[in-house]
């Protein structure tokens, strides 16, 4: 089963961390929209979103499974092939460009780590935003492991584990930087995401929608204004507006208030790809274009920015649409793996 208001939900998730990143551009440029900028500071809180449907989806691709290792293997090679083939075409893209850019140094990356995701260092990956993945790996891992367990153990590991997590990480044991409070903090969300699967059936009143559309506003107001960028107050802030965002997407579509339509699904569809090739095209924009978008009038040069966003959403769909997602399936049949209903 794939929810079409989940998949769209990706979609403003992807675009959250696109307009974070374009952000500075748009100031370098002397944007003068500061609407946007106010509400891209925050667009790093994308990934949380991302979290939090990471767990939904797991949870919804393995608790209805039987408990065998050939499920946990099916499940595990099935994401790590959506991962690494979705990703690898882009990172070859990236080297690409990179070197074709003046100052553009790649000396100091690191490749193997870069190709692998075995490194979490941002200032030393190809793509920056795929420390995320690394991420992602690691918890389809953990995943895959629950297999070795009852249903009902799994349930109850879930609920004890997010309660040891958010002690802590609310009672702020260790450095809020260092990487395994990092971890954590994000594992937090991914589990935050299996609990709302395992109780979607609470989630039927209609009044949730009120407190969801309330209660993710005044989470995204207050991470904003504390610029809530990790520890427990990103959990508190980004993390709760996060799942409030997926019970309203789920709680609309299974009440059929509002399902997301073909254009919006096509978009979440191809969200990972927009998610790695936005870095690509800020680079290609800040050494091509921006000098002559700044040279235009204030009109001009916003039309030339917010243009480009729009042009790099098409872009993102189209490379998925004949690059991504082709490859994928090829693997996917040559490996005889079978395909889940969503890919993502």
């Amino acid at each position: 089963m794939m929810f079409k208001n989940i998949q769209m939900l990706r979609a403003l998730a992807a675009f959250m961390v696109f307009c974070f990143h374009a952000a500075p551009q748009y100031r370098a440029m002397d944007g003068g929209w500061k609407g946007f900028e106010r509400l891209a500071s925050f667009g790093f809180a994308g990934v949380d979103v991302f979290f939090v449907i990471s767990g939904f989806v797991a949870a919804l691709s393995t608790l209805n499974k039987e408990r065998t290792i050939t499920n946990a293997g099916e499940f595990l090679r099935r994401r790590a092939l959506r991962i690494y083939f979705g990703y690898w075409p882009i990172l070859g893209l990236a080297l690409i460009v990179y070197a074709m850019v003046s100052g553009f140094s790649i000396a100091k990356l690191d490749l193997i780590g870069s190709f692998f995701l075995t490194n979490l260092d941002m200032t030393r990956l190809v793509l920056y935003v795929s420390w995320s993945l690394t991420y992602e790996l690691l918890f389809y891992l953990m995943v895959a492991a629950t297999f070795a367990a009852s249903v009902r153990k799994v349930i109850c590991c879930v609920h004890l584990a997010s309660v040891l997590l958010c002690g802590l990480l609310f009672f702020k044991l260790g450095d809020p930087l260092s990487p395994i409070q990092i971890f954590l903090s994000f594992f937090l969300e991914f589990l935050f995401g299996v609990i709302l699967f395992i109780h979607r059936e609470a989630l039927r009143s209609r009044w949730w929608i009120l407190l969801c559309v309330v209660g993710a506003c005044f989470a995204y107001w207050m991470g904003a204004a504390r610029m809530a960028t990790d520890g427990a107050i990103r959990i508190l802030t980004f993390g709760i507006a996060a799942v409030f965002l997926v019970i309203l997407a789920v709680l609309l579509e299974r009440s059929r208030i509002w399902i997301a339509g073909r254009f919006l699904v096509g978009l979440g569809d191809a969200s990972y790809t927009l998610y790695l090739v936005h870095l690509i095209l800020l680079v290609i924009f800040a050494s091509q274009l921006r000098d002559l978008f700044d040279g235009q009038p204030g009109l001009l040069r916003e039309i030339g920015f917010f243009s480009f966003l729009a042009f790099s959403v098409w872009i993102s769909r189209l490379f998925y649409i004949r690059v991504e997602l082709p490859l994928y399936l090829w693997v996917l049949g040559a490996l005889k793996v079978r395909r889940a209903p969503s890919l993502i």
